[in-house]
């Protein structure tokens, strides 16, 4: 509030007391009257100042805390120590309109495949041995027969949780009401997504989309006012070969984002998106760039490996010619490239963002692992060298002959190419040309695969070449989980045959227990047997001892009475054949020693 009133009101309330206080004997009533109406005024004017200072500081509050709600609704900043700071559980208005502005894009691009479908149908998924019905409103002549398949979405967009609900084979119909049954069985997660409330609402389509590139490539999108890109023309995507390298994106070890994470799914459908944009483009070449099909510099583009970005932009500028690139050599994921193969050096603990470790030895080879956890494992300081799984026909080169050359057919005359002449081969058979010398490569293109829903799907069956059958079969998502439910059976069969096994086991390993501590009980008593029997046998020994020698004294007294018992009796003998003699033999003669 202003100060002027208040000293005015100030100098009003003093000069009015000094009146009064000095002059008033010669006043008259009147002229006191009117000083004291004059004091009170000033009082009642401090008093209602007072009142609106007071009413001024509320609604400065009131208006503070609006502002602060609009800086937490529009900016996402929230108060902090006297400050505005950004509030980590919300996104500011700007940065949300830029991410609906990214889906607009992905979705006007994508969404291009011209089957029927109906977006207001009623959908009862089949449970526990019932069919399921979908009700299309509206629809008088059905020209959907028994057999047919339907492909049922939800109606919630993606970002918000919506899936697809399965694919559903119709069994009857009762003009717009069809009877279905699933094609595959459910697991926990589809039964979860179906479980999920969405009022009986779904959209239903006759035919899954068929990726045809032409459908997606170069097709002329008018710009936007202002100079925007229209939607769908990938003006924010990331182009060149940064589109798929970032390293950051890591999707659980897995080929596809997360359901869960709608800035992922935004992510990998974005790069999809660039991939449509760059179908059929030279991304690295020495050949000048067409300006009619080069693609528009993009402001967030990512230069290539080791290219910075002034070289990046001159060398998407229109008739500038730029380096060959060979996606084998680049130290981020190529484009189109999901898988590595990595070779460790050194051996290696390395615990995954899934929060499993794993160990790796010196050679250990590891033949696939998402491209996005190469750059993971070389910044936690991994020894490894990997090399790009890239599909075969994603990348193709244009190449100059250098010489003559000639390529023999099974049929007709050999293919004979002039010096100078340029070629398109695959990437693999241009790289095998230029290391013998016989071309140049002067320009590498990118080429997106073709996919189809369908066959992704249910599948295809063998494909042919000449009439003869290929090694190659496409077994699609049903097949693929029919496969998988065998193996988790027989796995599952395996867990409890081994449980089994376990529980025989701990029973056997009781039973032991028990016996080594009767064992261990017995071998006390065995010790106390063996101390007295190792006891008694030094009894023995010492008696043993002293009746051998007994035995030995006894064996020489007997000795000794015996030559004397013999001296004995053959003194005898000699004086009884002195003294009468046998007839039959002479007497012996006397011992003259005698």
């Amino acid at each position: 509030m202003p100060l002027i009133p208040l000293i005015i009101l100030g100098l009003l309330f003093l000069v009015g007391a000094i009146a009064l206080g000095i002059g008033h004997k010669g006043w008259s009533w009147g002229t006191i009257a009117a000083a004291w109406l004059v004091l009170l005024t000033s009082v009642g004017a401090f008093f209602l100042v007072g009142m609106l200072g007071q009413r001024e500081r509320e609604w400065r509050k009131i208006v503070a805390s609006y502002q602060a709600a609009i800086a937490r609704e529009r900016d996402a900043l929230v108060p902090a120590a006297g400050n505005l700071r950004p509030d980590p559980a919300s996104k500011p208005l700007s940065k949300l309109e830029d991410e609906r502005d990214r889906w607009t894009r992905v979705r006007d691009r994508i969404n291009t495949w011209r089957g029927r479908h109906w977006d207001d149908a009623d959908f009862v998924a089949p449970a526990e041995g019932r069919p399921g019905t979908i009700t299309i409103t509206g629809l008088e002549n059905s020209t959907i027969n028994p057999g047919a398949e339907l492909y049922v979405f939800d109606t919630m967009p993606i970002e918000q949780g919506g899936r697809f609900l399965g694919a559903y084979r119709v069994d009857a119909v009762d003009k717009n009401v069809f009877k279905v049954s699933n094609i595959s069985v459910p697991d926990a997660a589809d039964l979860k997504a179906l479980a999920q409330p969405r009022d009986g609402k779904a959209v239903v389509y006759e035919d899954l989309p068929i990726d045809r590139s032409i459908a997606f490539h170069r097709t002329p999108v008018p710009a936007a006012a202002g100079g925007v890109a229209a939607a769908g023309d990938g003006g924010d995507a990331p182009a060149g070969d940064g589109a798929a390298a970032t390293p950051t994106e890591s999707l659980d070890g897995s080929a596809g984002p997360r359901k869960s994470d709608p800035e992922a799914m935004l992510r990998h459908l974005e790069r999809k998106l660039e991939e449509f944009r760059l179908h059929d483009t030279v991304i690295g070449g020495t050949e000048p760039a067409d300006p009619a099909t080069a693609p528009a510099p993009d402001a967030e583009s990512t230069p290539a490996d080791g290219e910075s970005p002034v070289a990046a932009s001159e060398a998407s500028a229109p008739g500038v010619s730029r380096l060959v690139s060979d996606p084998m050599l680049s130290e981020t994921p190529p484009l189109g490239v999901r898988w590595a193969r990595v070779v460790f050096n050194k051996p290696l603990e390395y615990t995954w963002p899934d929060g499993t470790t794993s160990s790796f030895k010196e050679g250990e080879i590891l033949p696939s692992i998402p491209a996005e956890q190469v750059a993971l494992l070389r910044q936690r300081g991994a020894d490894f060298t990997s090399t790009w799984s890239i599909p075969p026909g994603l990348y193709w080169a244009n190449v100059e002959f250098k010489q003559a050359q000639s390529f023999p057919r099974r049929q007709g005359e050999p293919i004979e190419f002039e010096p100078g002449r340029t070629v398109q081969f695959d990437l693999e058979t241009a790289k095998g040309l230029e290391k013998e010398g016989v071309a140049s490569i002067t320009a590498v293109i990118f080429r997106r695969p073709l996919a189809d829903g369908n066959v992704a799907l249910r599948g295809a069956g063998q494909f042919q070449a000449d009439g003869k059958a290929l090694p190659i079969e496409v077994n699609g998502l049903v097949v693929m989980r029919r496969i998988l439910e065998e193996d988790k059976r027989s796995i599952d069969s395996s867990i409890g045959q081994l449980k089994g096994a376990k529980a025989s086991t701990d029973q056997e390993i009781a039973l032991r227990k028990n016996e080594r501590s009767e064992l261990e009980d017995d071998i006390g008593h065995w010790r106390s047997d063996v101390d007295a029997a190792e006891q008694t046998a030094a009894s023995f020994e010492s008696r043993l001892s002293s009746l051998r020698r007994e035995l030995s004294a006894s064996e020489e007294a007997i000795g000794t009475l015996g030559r004397e018992f013999t001296a004995a009796v053959d003194t005898l003998t000699r004086a009884i054949d002195q003294s009468a003699p046998a007839p039959s033999r002479p007497p012996v003669p006397a011992d003259t020693a005698r």
